[in-house]
């Protein structure tokens, strides 16, 4: 749009930026390797985001790239596109399950950093929104604390939940998603009265054909592999 963030429309940058390109990266494999490998469909426990087939996701993905990574412009919201974008935190508590579970050690003490774990990626964009955003000077105390508790699961989620809830706000989706099936009035004014569309909840991706996955692939990559639109 660029994405209609806590602190207003802007593209992500740098640490927030670096760790949301490496969260999409991932996610791209996964639904590649479900297309191309026949692996079974992996869920993000975002039922608005799994309920849509590989080709789609990756159609949303690529929309939420680049209105988060780039200068590109989602003309309408919608729940499917929301629920994309969310998602991507879900991908990054997934990531680091599977760090802890490995027990990847911290890098913070070494002079040379061969790669960023995904807790050192999540302390990286959090201390580039303290700088740049809050312009901040002093310690940010909850981050130290889950630096010095390294293996604490739930410290590090709380810091993904943070991050999240200062790129996409109030994730009015899932809040709608009580409304679905209701009383169609009750369900206009909730939408009038926060400023979306008749269609929030009504939106589909479209059907996407090989090669126009493959497009929406590609686009995404351009993202993960490069800084710029």
């Amino acid at each position: 749009m660029p994405w209609p963030t806590t602190y207003g429309l802007r593209r992500l940058g740098g640490g927030e930026a670096d760790l949301i390109r490496g969260a999409l990266g991932m996610m791209v494999d996964t639904h590649v390797a479900e297309l191309r490998e026949n692996v079974a469909p992996w869920t993000y426990g975002v039922p608005w985001f799994d309920q849509w087939d590989a080709r789609q996701r990756l159609w949303l993905l690529e929309h939420v790239t680049r209105a988060l990574l780039g200068a590109h412009r989602i003309d309408e919201p919608a729940a499917m596109f929301d629920a994309a974008a969310d998602a991507i935190f879900f991908e990054l508590a997934d990531l680091i399950e599977i760090e802890l579970e490995a027990g990847q050690e911290s890098r913070f003490e070494q002079e040379v950093q061969p790669q960023r774990s995904w807790r050192e990626s999540i302390a990286a964009a959090i201390e580039w929104q303290r700088t740049n955003l809050h312009g901040a000077v002093v310690e940010d105390t909850e981050l130290q604390n889950c630096i010095s508790e390294w293996n604490n699961s739930e410290g590090w989620n709380r810091m993904i939940t943070r991050l999240g809830d200062s790129i996409l706000g109030v994730r009015l989706y899932r809040k709608a998603e009580s409304f679905r099936d209701g009383d169609i009035e009750q369900t206009k004014r909730f939408l009038r009265d926060r400023g979306l569309p008749e269609t929030y909840l009504e939106a589909m991706p479209p059907l996407r054909s090989i090669d126009q996955t493959q497009l929406s692939i590609d686009r995404i990559q351009a993202y993960v592999f490069q800084d710029g639109d």
